[in-house]
């Protein structure tokens, strides 16, 4: 089935129609003008699965507790091709970039908030597997409502990979094919929900390297969380607070996870998602007590003001350097780098 923006005579009656298909699913709220809006999907089914492909502008699903009472049981793995998005779940947040693989069960209510590509518009390749398909499979059901395997690691990126062949055969399988192909999806991403290594356990077994990553990528999926902490990461990784300082060093586990949260703004001031979003709400979205704290410590950081970051994003390529009189690649060519190595190839309209 393919839907497409260009088949109606207005952007607001392809809305319309784009909220009917998807309003057993999630509530969609349009970013920017709505005679901006553009769509172009393609929905091919699986043996029992769903694989869904879309161009689309920026958007936001809101996935309620009313959309999840209506029984749409799911897990939904999904890879950006171009733009991203941040999740929200639990009161936690989850961001993804391009190339980046997340596990989304739709058992539970989300929120997701699209960040657009360069070219203004996200490419996403997802599939939608049912629960009774994973359930088998998977040592426990209990997971996280969102789980994100970044696309360093080598089971992301094996994952990532076979979504794309797939993608790239799916259309000319048998029937008896699809349903092996299916199959071993479903177990690679039950086996990416039961991966949840236990810090007490494991940490002896890691290498510093290697935990030092751990703690890394947990705090960049906790930012938005105030309870983020010294003795947050310090329960959750089984260590002192000397090892996890020393884990950190040079720089303090306070001072790292507040760079990183000012890196979240910094990417949230530059993109046209969050263009409404006043500065003292990606203030206080990013953990600081108010506007006047996190001005200081943005200035220290970027050497300018929020508001200047805003509007330097309008006015030059977005990923340009503050201060600098030269404007840098926008940050997808780095994610098509990412999705170049996955495929062997360059994808149309991904920036070279």
């Amino acid at each position: 089935m393919r839907f497409s923006s260009a088949d109606f005579d207005t952007p607001e009656l392809a809305i319309e129609r784009f909220r009917q298909l998807t309003g057993d699913l999630c509530d969609v709220i349009i970013y920017g003008d709505a005679k901006d809006f553009r769509v172009s999907s393609a929905t091919l089914h699986l043996s029992g699965a769903l694989l869904l492909e879309s161009q689309t502008s920026a958007l936001r699903y809101d996935r309620t507790a009313q959309h999840v009472a209506r029984g749409i049981d799911h897990f939904q793995v999904v890879m950006y091709l171009a733009g991203g998005a941040e999740f929200v779940a639990r009161d936690r947040t989850f961001l993804q970039r391009a190339g980046d693989i997340c596990i989304i069960d739709m058992a539970r209510p989300s929120l997701t908030r699209e960040m657009q590509a360069r070219d203004g518009a996200t490419h996403v390749l997802s599939f939608v597997l049912p629960r009774l398909l994973l359930t088998p499979l998977a040592m426990t059901d209990a997971g996280p409502t969102v789980r994100i395997l970044p696309r360093e690691t080598p089971y992301g990126r094996m994952l990532g990979d076979y979504m794309l062949a797939v993608r790239r055969c799916a259309a000319e399988l048998t029937h008896s094919e699809s349903q092996a192909v299916v199959q071993s999806l479903a177990l690679l991403v039950a086996s990416a929900l039961d991966s949840r290594p236990d810090a007490g356990d494991t940490n002896a077994t890691l290498s510093q390297d290697a935990v030092r990553a751990r703690i890394k990528l947990h705090i960049d999926a906790n930012l938005g969380l105030g309870s983020l902490g010294i003795e947050s990461l310090c329960r959750e990784f089984g260590l002192s607070r000397a090892g996890l300082y020393r884990l950190l060093a040079p720089q303090s586990p306070a001072g790292y996870i507040q760079q990183r949260r000012l890196h979240r703004a910094f990417a949230m001031l530059i993109s046209p998602a969050f263009r409404a979003w006043r500065i003292i709400d990606i203030a206080l979205e990013c953990q600081f007590s108010s506007d006047a704290t996190f001005i200081r410590a943005f200035r220290r950081q970027f050497g300018l003001s929020p508001g200047e970051a805003r509007k330097l994003a309008e006015q030059r390529v977005p990923g340009a350097p503050p201060g600098s009189g030269q404007a840098l690649p926008a940050p997808d060519a780095e994610a098509s780098r990412w999705i170049a190595q996955l495929t062997g190839t360059v994808l149309s309209g991904s920036p070279a």
